[in-house]
């Protein structure tokens, strides 16, 4: 991993995914991460697509010292790094977080991160314990025996320690943290800046129908350059992201006005045609724009 400035002066880590791409996350990134871990004393870690730490290193944050007397001492390194892959591997299946009580009897998250629709790796929390968790650790006895000391229980007593509502608080927490992340496009595709006063001029002007050529304009590249590269940052095609843009203004919209007709706000978005733009909205949520706006 190597370090460089952005363009707009911020750190950035340049982390290779892979042999044909990468992306940058941004400093700020790790200030989050860094604040949340000093609050709660919970340790994050992001991974790469293959499961390498990205950040922190090990040497600068490294796991709580129970566990690092497991990985170490009694052998259990592989074991563990198995188990966090197997976890990734859930997490990436479910779509989601899943969080779930390590052999050693520390509660963990995992969830997926993607950039568009694209994985760019996995964040991992966690090395906490439950209230509801034995008062001894699993492997107390085993260190003892071995060491013939009972370190390991009073490192393991030592471990931040919650009730499952305070638990249930923390990933809640964490999932807002890591939306504002993503939302904020701090984890981003290395190629973002070049679409950049594109989805800007999109997210700014949802109503504005912006045709390719003048999405190129703004990108300074040809047409095609703009298609291949939207569809490689984000995901979707060009059309693709306006419509998705214009249905979640609508979204909104429809939640912060709820007296104002639906046809009123179909026009707003650049929809003179009020059945279209219901079936654009059905085809995106699932349900008729007064059925959403009657969700709980």
């Amino acid at each position: 991993m190597c370090k460089d400035m952005d363009k707009k002066g911020v750190m950035c880590f340049y982390v290779h995914m892979s042999s044909s791409m990468h992306y940058t996350i941004s400093s700020k990134v790790s200030e989050i991460f860094d604040l949340y871990t000093q609050l709660h004393d919970i340790r994050i870690s992001l991974f790469s697509p293959t499961g390498d730490l990205i950040y922190p290193d090990r040497v600068g944050r490294p796991n709580c010292r129970h566990c690092i007397m497991l990985r170490q001492t009694l052998g259990m390194d592989s074991s563990c790094r198995e188990l966090d892959r197997k976890m990734m591997q859930t997490s990436l299946q479910r779509g989601g977080m899943v969080t779930y009580t390590c052999h050693a009897g520390m509660r963990e998250a995992a969830a997926p991160v993607f950039v568009g629709r694209e994985l760019a790796g996995y964040v991992m929390l966690g090395q906490f314990r439950s209230e509801a968790a034995p008062e001894r650790s699993p492997y107390a006895d085993q260190w003892a025996e071995q060491q013939g000391n009972g370190e390991l229980q009073l490192e393991y007593e030592q471990t931040a320690m919650f009730p499952e509502d305070k638990i249930e608080t923390l990933l809640s927490m964490f999932r807002h943290l890591m939306e504002f992340i993503m939302e904020s496009h701090l984890i981003q595709h290395k190629d973002y800046d070049l679409l950049e006063p594109v989805i800007e001029q999109i997210h700014a002007h949802p109503e504005s129908d912006i045709s390719l050529a003048d999405a190129a304009r703004l990108a300074g590249r040809s047409s095609s350059a703009v298609t291949r590269i939207f569809k490689r940052v984000t995901g979707r095609s060009f059309k693709q992201y306006q419509t998705d843009r214009r249905m979640e203004q609508a979204a909104l919209m429809l939640r912060n006005s709820p007296s104002r007709p639906v046809a009123d706000i179909g026009v707003a978005l650049g929809y003179e045609d009020p059945l279209y733009f219901s079936r654009v909205f059905r085809k995106r949520y699932g349900c008729a724009p007064s059925a959403y706006r009657g969700r709980p």
